[in-house]
């Protein structure tokens, strides 16, 4: 008998389970409550692109310091005639570690770009944490995307580094 009772037990919690999951007639209709989306994990201080990262915008010097940041990469990804761990100990440092984490394995006998041709150039610079740069090359226009780390509490921000480097075929 007890073990009658347990199964009709189970049996009526699984159809009231299954009416609790299911609409009327049969049709699943999507939950109309909103559900949050977790955000990617990101190191502390960086900005999940395309998102605004404050209301502050850069100011010029700290444009310029970005425009530096990005001529200084970018030479750095350039300057390939050497061994691997030469061109990776000088380009690593000026990388977020996404970055790193992008362009660790590269062969850098297989870059086609050798040389700066141009000043770079500011494209957007929507906040203090994120400025977008065009550096001119021998292979075409490299974009760039700097961000630099905003420390919890901090009255000053940190460096940029490169966040991305975008060859000229994805830039146009």
């Amino acid at each position: 008998m007890r073990i009658h009772l347990i199964t009709a037990t189970a049996a009526v919690a699984g159809v009231l389970l299954l009416a609790g999951c299911s609409a009327p007639n049969g049709v699943d209709e999507p939950d109309p409550s909103p559900t949050a989306v977790q955000a990617p994990e990101r190191p502390e201080g960086f900005p999940v692109l395309g998102e605004p990262a404050g209301d502050d915008k850069a100011d010029f010097q700290s444009q310029q310091a970005a425009v530096q940041a990005a001529e200084a990469a970018m030479t750095a990804f350039v300057t390939h005639d050497r061994d691997y761990e030469a061109w990776w100990t000088e380009l690593s440092p000026l990388l977020t570690v996404e970055a790193q984490e992008a362009w660790a394995y590269t062969d850098p006998r297989m870059i086609t770009v050798t040389q700066l041709t141009g000043p770079a150039t500011i494209v957007d610079a929507p906040s203090s944490t994120l400025v977008i740069v065009d550096v001119p090359t021998d292979a075409g226009i490299w974009r760039l995307e700097l961000v630099r780390a905003v420390e919890v509490g901090a009255t000053s921000k940190g460096e940029w580094k490169a966040f991305t480097l975008m060859p000229p075929e994805t830039t146009e």
